[in-house]
């Protein structure tokens, strides 16, 4: 072949090659959640103190036969983490299909029992047997008269689809009707005693910083 000579190929486009996400970014994704989701319970062995009312529930998971239930007791003891292991121990799979978690203190009018929750109690769901759907209302205290009012209809309507587990402060603001639908549990305040004897507390905060784990419990807490 001469110098003269040009031979002219055909080339497929190259496509670039995409690298694989960093392994780092789901590390970051969960270092910034706050203490209380990074470290809440998923199941009812990791729950401090309350013991008596925790067994019970734990018999509610086994026989898969759970009423509705109010958990009542002061802020931070865990009623509405208590109520997601429940739910958790439940439904298994369909835990994310199957739940509706409300905050009553902000969804507390008679407009949200008659749309998100009449509409998710008419959802056709996929569980297992003999299991129902669940309402997780946090600080159902909140609700207005009327909200309760119309939630008391809609568990009589839904009893044989959905179950509700109401938590709240203070069970004498949630009226007779719904806490006679109820099993009514009673949460007490925990001690950093109970706290710190936990296993896993000292088990998921050594990658913690030094400095912050001292200041947090160097703070006073209530008792």
């Amino acid at each position: 072949m001469s110098d003269d000579d040009v031979v002219l190929m055909e080339v497929d486009d190259v496509q670039p090659v995409s690298k694989p996400a960093p392994a780092t970014v789901a590390v970051k994704a969960t270092s910034h959640l706050p203490w209380i989701e990074k470290y809440r319970p998923q199941t009812f062995a990791d729950i401090v103190g309350n013991e008596d009312t925790v067994s019970r529930l734990a018999v509610f998971a086994r026989t898969g036969n759970a009423p509705n239930i109010i958990i009542a007791g002061p802020p931070g003891v865990g009623k509405t983490t208590t109520i997601l292991c429940l739910a958790r121990a439940l439904l298994g799979t369909a835990f994310k299909d199957a739940v509706l978690e409300l905050n009553a203190s902000n969804d507390r009018g008679i407009d949200v029992v008659r749309n998100k929750i009449k509409m998710f109690a008419q959802q056709k769901v996929t569980l297992p047997a003999g299991r129902h759907k669940i309402v997780i209302l946090d600080e159902a205290d909140s609700m207005t008269d009327g909200a309760q009012q119309a939630l008391r209809r809609t568990m009589e309507l839904y009893s044989s689809t959905t179950r509700f587990a109401l938590a709240a402060n203070n069970s004498e603001k949630i009226i007779e009707p719904i806490q006679s639908r109820c099993a009514v549990l009673r949460y007490s305040r925990l001690t950093d005693a109970q706290i710190l004897a936990k296993k896993y507390v000292r088990k998921r905060t050594y990658h913690t910083p030094r400095k912050e784990l001292m200041l947090w419990f160097s703070q006073p807490r209530e008792t």
